[in-house]
């Protein structure tokens, strides 16, 4: 991961700790990988601790504070919520697949 993500990573999970009761914080996608662009978002998925909660409105929740970061930083970070209890039952979460890419190619921050 390079220092400018690394530095946009911290502000981000600073901020989303002092709002939501996270487990843990992974990046996927092509920063994970290492195959980003310099424009290339930074997906972050957020665990939350519980079995479900309100999707949209923890979302758009944290797509303020990412927009925060983006103009402190220049890194766009595109929050992901996840729930412990979708987590550990990915059959019951709307994309499966997109669960184990995560768990394939995830870094956790």
């Amino acid at each position: 991961m390079d220092k400018q993500t690394r530095t946009a990573a911290r502000l981000f999970t600073a901020r989303i700790n002092e709002r939501f009761d996270v487990s843990r914080f992974v990046l996927f996608g092509s920063r994970a990988r290492g195959d980003n662009r310099e424009d290339s978002d930074a997906d972050v998925a957020v665990f939350l601790r519980g079995d479900k909660g309100d999707f949209v409105e923890a979302k758009l929740a944290m797509a303020d504070i990412a927009f925060d970061v983006l103009v402190e930083t220049g890194i766009r970070i595109q929050p992901l919520p996840i729930w412990e209890g979708e987590w550990l039952r990915p059959d019951t979460y709307s994309n499966p697949h997109l669960l184990k890419n995560i768990a394939k190619e995830g870094l956790t921050l």
